[in-house]
């Protein structure tokens, strides 16, 4: 893909080297977008060793996950969850399709179920 048909999506929490990549070819009208999300699994490895080793708290709610842009995308795509919607959280069915989606798909995203 020719540097100068990509271009990339910035986070405020991700370094721009790691954030999303996308890209057009303009020979075969193929789109694509890439993302390293290593980081984000290595965090979600830290956050549930923390847990194993200082035990959960019974203070509200837990953590339930960690999702990668590019992951938000692909659940968007394939089963229609718009985890970037405001009131997405409120619906507690959205809630537990997205469980059942993280458990079979990214497993390694998953911090508590």
């Amino acid at each position: 893909m020719a540097r100068q048909n990509e271009f990339r999506f910035q986070s405020a929490t991700v370094d721009p080297k790691k954030g999303m990549k996308a890209g057009f070819d303009l020979q075969s009208a193929q789109w694509g977008v890439e993302q390293d999300i290593q980081q984000y699994k290595d965090q979600v490895k830290l956050d549930r060793d923390r847990e194993q080793y200082f035990g959960r708290t019974n203070k509200g709610y837990r953590k339930m996950a960690t999702i990668p842009d590019i992951v938000a995308v692909e659940i968007l795509q394939n089963h229609h969850l718009d985890l970037h919607d405001p009131l997405f959280m409120s619906d507690k069915n959205n809630l537990k399709k997205l469980k059942t989606i993280l458990m079979m798909e990214y497993p390694d995203l998953l911090v508590n179920t």
